[in-house]
């Protein structure tokens, strides 16, 4: 099972001190890069799969940054450095013809 799947995921909690700006953490609703750390927040940007990679380059960023407050990092675990991806399923894609 990948890492990345939220589907099981159980969070093991961060430190404010452990967030530095460009490093990404895992929730349970996906993978995410620090933009900012406050005195007291985390200001992070969600890193979705069917985005155009462009868009996490900023700031500006063309998506839209969230705050994590203090008592939102025991919901958070860093995340590994190589990223996993199921593609289990590929093999059950049915493609058609456009002709």
């Amino acid at each position: 099972m990948p890492v990345e799947d939220t589907d099981d995921f159980v969070p093991i909690g961060m430190s404010h001190a452990e967030f530095s700006i460009g490093c990404e953490f895992l929730t349970a609703t996906g993978r995410w890069r620090c933009t900012d750390v406050g005195t007291r927040t985390i200001v992070a940007i969600k890193l979705d799969l069917d985005h155009d990679p462009s868009w996490y380059n900023g700031p500006p960023y063309a998506v839209p940054e969230h705050v994590f407050d203090e008592d939102d990092l025991d919901g958070c675990s860093p995340a590994p450095v190589e990223r996993e991806y199921d593609d289990t399923g590929r093999e059950r894609l049915v493609t058609f013809s456009r002709g």
